[in-house]
């Protein structure tokens, strides 16, 4: 009986051991994720050369329709 709770014991701390990793694993990859996400923002950003002015103003915009997004038709109306 002694040598199964040893090796429960011994299950227990593996599997402990097993989640720690993992989750300092999960950390690095949210984080890893966040900061490509961010790179990507960046990108777009560029892309269109929005600069520091514009970008106040589309954040302040966003803010006051509480994060809704803009229409596409915005682009279409300005085509025509």
């Amino acid at each position: 009986m002694n040598a199964k709770l040893n090796k429960v014991t011994k299950d227990i701390r593996k599997t402990e051991e097993k989640i720690s990793e993992y989750q300092s694993k999960l950390k690095v990859l949210q984080k890893e994720k966040t900061d490509l996400e961010n790179l990507m923002m960046i990108d777009v950003l560029r892309k269109h050369k929005v600069n520091h002015n514009d970008l106040h103003t589309m954040l302040d915009i966003f803010e006051e329709e509480k994060g809704a997004s803009i229409p596409l038709t915005i682009n279409d109306m300005e085509d025509k």
